[in-house]
């Protein structure tokens, strides 16, 4: 457990807070960490509660993932930058042999 600062901004904000996270935080908690500043005040609630993603470079991450996890695979240094933007609800596949239009 060790506390971790990054600079968080929630996409559609234009203001990027100082967050702490901690090593053991999921990124789903870490994207909450960050959304609490801006969902509500400057950026509207979503209508679902579908969540959040973290991203890094542009990049989503795996939500699931700890951020100890992402500190040694990307080896992220204090107040790396990370935005947070609502997660985008997941499409029904499609059945076999079913036509796109």
């Amino acid at each position: 457990m060790a506390a971790f600062p990054i600079t968080g901004r929630f996409v559609g904000d234009f203001v990027p807070h100082l967050v702490a996270v901690d090593s053991e935080d999921t990124l789903d908690e870490v994207a909450a960490k960050v959304a609490v500043h801006s969902i509500g005040r400057r950026v509207a609630r979503p209508a679902d509660e579908a969540g959040y993603d973290v991203l890094l470079d542009g990049r989503v991450l795996d939500p699931t993932a700890t951020f100890g996890q992402v500190i040694a695979e990307h080896q992220i240094l204090p107040l790396q930058w990370f935005d947070v933007r609502i997660r985008e609800p997941k499409l029904p596949a499609a059945e076999p042999g079913a036509v796109r239009v």
